[in-house]
This record gives structure tokens, sequence and C-alpha cells, in this order.
């Protein structure tokens, strides 16, 4: 965890030292918060029923009138949620909860229309700080780690067979992961992944001054667990692999400061070139 915190500082000053440079460079800053609706793909629990609170700072580029390029740290909470599903037990109630806390830098190009309207699209790198599994009420034993498959406990398994390339049922025969008896050598993944690379595209619109609501959707390039699922509450049959995605929603609102500096800048900009137009 000290790591973690070393890290967060670290960029929270990159940050600072962007914005700091506003007045020389029109460097704008901006600060949000709103909440993000969350879920994971390959978990075989449906809906964006994670909703948590989101919040962050960044700096914008002005690249040109229209284009700006920006830097963000945010603290950004995933997962994914499935309420009681199962009534016949009062054990196995079906239930699922998993919470998986980000520290992410997204890096995003926006290109603005009428000073009012816009889109962008970057990805993000994203650092996990903190998580959590309940299945059925109880918390399981996670880890932070590769997010392959793991050998059952006292079998290590050939050192020529990678877990990390099991993405389907039939590879866990053509592997040999079962032994004479046609019991499974492998068990779930326990671990998550410490980063999450994903790819962003959002929405925006002034409302205010500098007052903006933004939406944004963001998704994993590269799955963050391997979930192995099975049909008998014993795991003993499995049914599929699944490689899992963080998939999200984000509603926030960003106040940007010094936007109104960039205007002035802007109207400079186009008496300049007027000028340069009718210049005799």
């Amino acid at each position: 965890m000290n790591n973690n915190r070393l890290f967060i500082v670290a960029i929270i000053l990159t940050i600072i030292s962007l914005t700091s440079e506003v007045k020389a460079q029109l460097i704008k800053g901006e600060v949000f918060g709103g909440f993000s609706m969350s879920q994971v793909d390959g978990d075989d629990c449906y809906g964006y029923k994670r909703i948590k609170g989101q919040a962050g700072v960044g700096a914008l580029i002005p690249v040109t009138n229209w284009m700006d390029i920006g830097l963000e740290v945010q603290y950004n909470p995933k997962g994914a949620y499935k309420g009681d599903s199962i009534s016949y037990s009062s054990y196995l109630t079906g239930t699922y909860d998993l919470k998986l806390n980000y520290v992410e830098i997204p890096l995003m190009v926006y290109m603005t229309d009428k000073n009012r309207y816009t889109i962008g699209i970057g990805a993000s790198f994203g650092r996990i700080v903190g998580f959590s599994e309940k299945i059925n009420g109880v918390e399981t034993e996670t880890y932070v780690g590769d997010g392959k498959l793991r050998w059952i406990e006292g079998y290590n398994g050939p050192k020529d067979v990678d877990l990390g390339s099991i993405k389907t049922i039939d590879d866990l025969a053509q592997a040999g992961l079962y032994d004479e008896e046609g019991n499974l050598l492998v068990r779930n993944s326990n671990t998550y992944k410490k980063n999450d690379f994903s790819v962003c595209a959002d929405f925006r619109i002034r409302l205010w001054e500098g007052l903006h609501a933004q939406v944004r959707y963001q998704y994993s390039m590269v799955p963050i667990r391997t979930r192995l699922l099975f049909a008998n509450y014993d795991e003993t049959v499995p049914s599929k692999v699944r490689l899992q995605y963080n998939n999200q929603i984000s509603v926030r609102l960003t106040y940007i400061l010094g936007e109104d500096r960039t205007k002035i800048n802007r109207q400079i900009q186009k008496e300049e070139q007027r000028q340069r137009i009718y210049r005799p």
C-alpha cells in the first residue's frame, strides 16, 4: 500500500506542476466528480449495478483552437454486483459482490465544436489500490497477481504448460489438464492483475462558463482475470472459461480552470489571422 500511496502522490504533483503554468502557456486545469456504473464482462453477472463515486483532477493542453490534450488522475472504483437469486438454500444465495478500486491516468484527445460540444478519445492506465470479492455473502481469498488459472493444491503441473493460454473449455483438454480419472487439475484464478489498460470515449457539453457535464465509456483492452465457471456447486464439472474485462460508464461534472483565458486567446488568434488576410 505504501507504493500505491507514493504512486498517487507522484501523479497528483505532476498534474499540479502542469496547471501551475497556466498563465504562461494557457494550460487549463480541471477538477471533476460524479459517479460510475460498472460491470465485469465474463463473470455471468449482467448489468451496470456497481455504482460508486468518482473524482479527480487534470490538465488540458491546447493544441489548436479546437483540439486539446488531456491528462488526468482519478480515483475510479469498478466491479460487479448481483443480488440474491437462489431462495431454496440458507447459505447459497447466488449473491456476488466484487469491488475493484483503481487510481487511473487517462490520456485523452479532445475536439471541441462551437466552444460548447466536446468529444474525446483516449486510453487509460489504472493501478489497483484495493479490492474484495464476496460469493454468497462470504469473502473469498483474492490477491493481486497474474490473473491466470491456478493448479490444484499440492500439484505444480508441467513447466511447459502456460495457464495463461487457457481461454476456452476445449483448451483444458488440449493442454492435458485432467488426470487419469478425469479430475480437473486446475482451479479458478484467485488473483486480479495489478494494472488495467483501457480505451476511453466521452462526450462533454458546456453548461455555464467553465462548468461541463460529461459522460465517459471505458473498457479494458486486456483481460483483468481468467474465470473458470462450473456446472455444479462442488466445482468439479467446468462449464465455461471466461476472460474478464472491466466495463464502465461514468457521469460527472467537470469544472475547467482557465477556460476564459483560452477564449481570449482564440479571439486574439482570429484577429491576427484576419489582419494577415486583409493586410495590404
